[in-house]
């Protein structure tokens, strides 16, 4: 028959390991969603990057162009740069393009798509804190997990009504994070939204 307290020792040694692996994996679970918010953000504000280096480099190509080329349009922009003695000059603006008297007809439509996008990315940052909230409640929802289980091994009734309290508290926590969040959600709203 086997000894009852080495049975007991099993059971405890068992219910810790697996509330340690439960509790471990909720966080490492919480701390992948915080890094795939931050990649994701990152890879947004690179591509935001790469369009800005774009039309840098575009708007010299279009100078060398359209400086070969004068269109009737451009001539009052490059005859307000040529004024400014830009070659002598270091105040003047560093191409016809960037002078008051050039209208570029891309150039509003281009400032609306990037504020725009702008707009989206900060839509996108709000989401990834809504996600990143929600992650928190279920963290918490597994330190109750983890102490409730935990307790129930523990013969001495004192250290099952402390592990029970902690595990009740968390439970409280956890809860109330993530029934803030619909009102959160609903009263704060993305960036930009109202």
């Amino acid at each position: 028959m086997p000894d009852p307290e080495r049975v007991d020792r099993l059971e405890v040694a068992s219910a810790v390991i697996l509330s340690i692996a439960a509790l471990a994996s909720s966080g490492a679970s919480y701390q992948a969603g915080l890094w795939d918010g931050e990649q994701a953000a990152h890879y947004s504000q690179a591509g935001a990057l790469r369009v800005e280096a774009s039309r840098a480099a575009l708007e010299d190509k279009l100078a060398e162009f359209f400086q070969a080329r004068f269109p009737a349009g451009f001539r009052p922009a490059f005859n307000a740069w040529l004024a400014d003695h830009p070659l002598t000059n270091p105040s003047a603006p560093p191409t016809p393009f960037a002078t008051s008297a050039y209208r570029s007809p891309g150039r509003a439509e281009a400032n609306a798509l990037d504020a725009k996008a702008d707009q989206t990315f900060q839509k996108g940052q709000y989401d990834n804190a809504v996600s990143d909230a929600f992650g928190q409640g279920a963290t918490v929802l597994a330190i109750a997990l983890f102490f409730a289980g935990i307790g129930q091994v523990f013969k001495a009734r004192g250290t099952r009504i402390a592990l029970l309290t902690v595990a009740g508290l968390a439970l409280v926590v956890g809860l109330l994070r993530l029934l803030s969040l619909p009102l959160q959600v609903l009263g704060l709203g993305p960036p930009g939204a109202g």
